[in-house]
């Protein structure tokens, strides 16, 4: 083969690899479709940050009750992000994940109302628990126990709710995320894994703060690659989600 032939062959190749429909250019669309969900389900947190920044945690009344309700909006940001993340792995640069997280994101404070109640609710037993008996080690086992426990429910809640088909009611969904819980302890364990690995990666130096715009979509995405992987059961997850 000549020279020209090898030539125009790697730049043929080159060109493929380069143009608007190749890998390069996908993998770069992919990417920004993962920091448009990541930017969005923080900017669900928004009141979450803004307590945080503003209020911060005191042992009073009026903090506790805003520390709860700062975290509303974290339910349907989680299912959101497991709808938007599911529709990344499967189309990728195609998924307009951004646009599918806000239409989850409102459909999920309807059908997920209770779960929002609930959630925080939950915060703000453990909020007074903490505030009237955090001098005891005991107490704080307890609440660090409750509050992993809690996250693992209502994050097996989003992603049934994701999963789901059809919409259903509130306590067929509480009890099929607590059989969840129960016959796959495992797969709970790995959510919390990848979860507190996610927040240790943030508190690296240099690398945190950039991580922070692209780990939401990475934890949704490991949680799905993670429930595929181990097979959980009661999931009928589409790879296209309508």
């Amino acid at each position: 083969m000549s020279n020209t032939s090898r030539t125009t062959g790697a730049g043929a190749r080159v060109r493929a690899v380069l143009a608007l429909d190749g890998p390069v250019a996908g993998t770069a669309l992919t990417i920004f479709q993962g920091f448009v969900v990541s930017v969005s389900f923080i900017g669900c947190l928004g009141p979450a940050l803004a307590f945080s920044a503003l209020v911060g945690w005191q042992s009073t009344h009026l903090a506790i009750w805003l520390g709860a309700a700062s975290l509303l909006p974290l339910v349907p940001a989680m299912y959101a992000l497991l709808r938007s993340t599911r529709r990344l792995l499967a189309d990728r640069g195609e998924a307009q994940g951004g646009r599918l997280f806000w239409r989850s994101f409102a459909s999920g404070c309807r059908s997920l109302a209770w779960a929002v109640i609930a959630a925080s609710a939950v915060v703000l037993l453990l909020a007074y628990d903490f505030a009237l008996f955090g001098g005891s080690d005991a107490m704080l086992l307890f609440v660090a126990a409750a509050g992993a426990a809690s996250f693992a429910f209502f994050v097996a809640v989003s992603v049934l709710a994701a999963a789901a088909e059809d919409d259903h009611g509130g306590v067929a969904l509480a009890t099929a995320a607590a059989k969840v819980m129960a016959r796959r302890p495992h797969v709970v364990l790995s959510w919390l894994l990848l979860t507190g690995l996610g927040v240790a990666a943030l508190l690296l130096p240099v690398v945190g703060p950039p991580l922070a715009l692209f780990l939401p979509a990475l934890l949704g995405a490991g949680i799905h690659i993670c429930n595929d992987a181990l097979r959980l059961p009661l999931i009928d997850e589409t790879r296209r989600t309508p």
